[in-house]
């Protein structure tokens, strides 16, 4: 059998080669230094790839350039749990095997709704507006407990974020196309979501973007929510109709939002997103921690193991 040959960030190899090794003595490696080209030869000796969360963003392009001209890549991991890029499914279209590290982020990203939820409930975006203006100002504030949550799109980061937030003594309803029956809080399937939409005090987004949940955040989903919900999305821009959520942040339909992902990224500075009272921008950042990076690196690894002892691999994509 021809020796594995490991397209890698410099950054990752200096933190994990070792381990890499000691899995297969015999892998050989290609670094992406810097953002050097890879030469002619290496290209066409690659045969597995990682995509590490160091590459993102300023060396994304040229890592998957590289992957999309590897001939004989068979394997591609990626740091991130989302692959609806089309860029992975050109490297699929090549023959080669794509896994993804869904789970890595999930409890950063619950975190960080917990924040947001948090934030919201205690006016944090007035509070501080108040602080730079050194203004004296008690605001009203309301609690998490009692609450009811509605999180749209029910898989790891979504069933963290509802462990996380029941211990505030919040009510969770999680929503997925169909319940699995092993979830430990209620699930109700999407044809449910107009119900849990009036339902719900809060909305949390954590869907990937499919043919399905493309615009499913539109003006009919704002108007059936509850009046002042508040609306967090974390999952994909795509999935929100964001003309149709300013209007509803802008007539107050919405009490407020807290939004990690756009549907330009970066969020262009004449959105009125930026600016508007009630609402929290973040730049599609609630996973980026070292725990995160290094969960997902810890995932690739275990991968490596299998794919050397010929076993099957973990997160195995469509």
């Amino acid at each position: 059998m021809a020796a594995t040959v490991l397209f890698c960030s410099d950054a990752f190899w200096d933190g994990y080669g070792e381990r890499v090794v000691a899995i297969d003595p015999t892998v050989e490696v290609v670094r992406l230094i810097g953002d050097e080209h890879v030469m002619p030869g290496d290209l066409e000796r690659i045969t597995v790839a990682f995509y590490s969360d160091d590459l993102w963003p300023d060396r994304a392009r040229s890592f998957m350039a590289v992957c999309l001209q590897a001939p004989r890549l068979a394997w591609l991991q990626s740091c991130t749990a989302g692959t609806d890029d089309p860029v992975f499914a050109r490297v699929t279209a090549k023959g080669a095997t794509l896994t993804n590290a869904v789970g890595a982020a999930a409890p950063s990203i619950a975190q960080t709704v917990m924040l947001y939820l948090l934030a919201l409930s205690r006016d944090l975006p007035a509070v501080l507006r108040a602080q730079a203006a050194r203004t004296w100002q008690p605001l009203a504030s309301v609690d998490l407990d009692g609450m009811r949550l509605s999180i749209v799109g029910f898989g790891a980061i979504g069933q963290e974020i509802a462990r996380l937030a029941s211990a505030f003594g919040v009510e969770v309803i999680g929503v997925r196309r169909r319940a699995r029956g092993d979830e430990e809080f209620t699930v109700w399937p999407t044809e449910r979501l107009p119900e849990l939409l009036a339902w719900a005090d809060a909305i949390v987004a954590t869907t990937p973007l499919t043919d399905e949940t493309r615009g499913m955040f539109d003006a009919d989903a704002f108007a059936a929510m509850r009046p002042g919900a508040w609306f967090v999305n974390v999952g994909r821009g795509d999935v929100v109709d964001e003309a149709a959520l300013v209007e509803a942040l802008a007539t107050g339909h919405l009490g407020g939002a807290a939004l990690d992902v756009f549907a330009t990224e970066p969020l262009s500075p004449d959105s009125p997103l930026w600016t508007m009272p009630n609402v929290i921008v973040t730049p599609h950042s609630s996973g980026e921690t070292d725990r995160t990076r290094r969960r997902s690196a810890e995932l690739f690894v275990d991968n490596f193991e299998r794919w050397a002892a010929g076993a099957p691999l973990r997160n195995v994509t469509g």
